[in-house]
């Protein structure tokens, strides 16, 4: 387990969004054209035997490329930092060349990883890039394999949305699954592993965005001035999901609390009655279910150990100069529970991945 459990920033009024966006794919079939497999023990054999075998070969060498998710999925014109990484993933994507045409961005450099379903893509922004949809496609032998259509958004600049928080700030913690359910039909969620069950108490109890807006008033008459939840992204985990500390998907709220609009609508609807929004982004661990979990782009993405190793929780022994070097590694490296694999931060495509989804996460809501 990492030193740096999770971090909480303040979310600043929405940007003009539209709703999710759901990149397909375009799946084609790379044929190998080696044959060399095939023998004949036959003298007498007819074409149409021949072709049969050619044709088997060629199936049985059939290589997918296959284009699934690209991590973030948008970005921004006008960011003060040009740098952008796209992590990509698809069957045998590595296998390809990105190619993009958008004036104003360029590629700076692609990464391959160990794993053959991974590309990292650096791309550089112009400061004059404006909005519109960026077509990337991904090649191979200049032929194109997969393709997508990637939005750039404008970003939008408002010097009063941004608002720290301090000491005369009175915040509210509050756990979102057993705070208010307000929309009872998304208590159980299509494709969730894990439903509702108010009579197990470490089971999820239905709370969800709609029910937090829906008592901004009395929130209000506390006297609190801003609101930090619990990580209400996904945590599609068989147990124990309703802390919301297992996320399977770091660009996805949990859909038995809402929609990624809805969290947005969130934000905006606090900011009217005067409430700030800190959103607990956790940069030391994800939940086991996570897309990864079976592909790693790489074996050291996640902190490991011949057997489960648990952090013996020791936060002290980060900054004690006597400590163990056995107390500083199971501290740091060890795991916070079975459902929760331990990120490498030290792995600098992860390092740049997770600040990559915090920026988004600020500039989406």
């Amino acid at each position: 387990m990492n030193s740096l459990f999770s971090l909480s920033i303040i979310l600043g009024s929405r940007y003009a969004m539209n709703n999710w966006i759901i990149f397909g794919y375009l799946s084609i079939e790379a044929i190998d054209m080696r044959c060399s497999f095939i023998k004949i023990h036959s003298k007498q054999f007819t074409p149409w035997l021949l072709a049969i075998f050619l044709i088997s070969g060629f199936t049985a060498q059939t290589q997918k490329v296959e284009l699934t998710r690209i991590d973030p999925p948008f970005w921004w014109a006008g960011m003060n930092n040009p740098n952008l990484q796209l992590m990509v993933y698809g069957e045998q994507i590595s296998k390809t060349i990105p190619v993009i045409s958008y004036d104003g961005i360029q590629i700076r450099e692609v990464i391959h990883v160990e794993s053959p379903n991974y590309l990292f893509i650096n791309l550089l922004f112009s400061p004059e890039v404006k909005p519109g949809m960026m077509n990337i496609e991904f090649q191979e032998n200049g032929n194109t394999k997969a393709s997508c259509r990637y939005e750039i958004k404008q970003r939008k600049t408002d010097p009063t949305r941004f608002h720290g928080f301090d000491n005369s700030d009175v915040i509210y913690l509050l756990m979102p699954d057993r705070f208010a359910n307000g929309d009872p039909s998304n208590d159980d969620a299509p494709g969730m592993t894990e439903k509702a069950d108010r009579k197990n108490p470490n089971g999820r109890h239905g709370g969800d965005i709609k029910g937090i807006t829906n008592h901004f008033d009395y929130l209000n008459e506390l006297g609190v001035t801003a609101i930090w939840t619990n990580p209400m992204l996904e945590n599609n985990m068989p147990a124990f999901s309703y802390h919301g500390y297992a996320i399977t998907d770091l660009y996805m709220i949990d859909p038995r609390f809402g929609t990624n609009q809805d969290y947005v609508n969130m934000v905006d609807e606090a900011h009217k009655n005067g409430l700030k929004v800190l959103m607990d982004m956790v940069f030391n661990h994800l939940g086991t279910e996570y897309y990864w979990k079976n592909d790693l782009p790489m074996q050291d993405w996640y902190n490991q150990w011949p057997e489960f190793t648990r952090s013996n929780y020791r936060g002290g022994v980060v900054s004690d100069p006597h400590a163990a070097k056995a107390d500083y590694d199971i501290m740091v490296r060890g795991w916070f529970d079975t459902s929760m694999a331990d990120l490498n931060q030290h792995n600098h495509l992860l390092a740049e991945f997770l600040i990559t989804n915090s920026i988004w996460w600020i500039e989406y809501a």
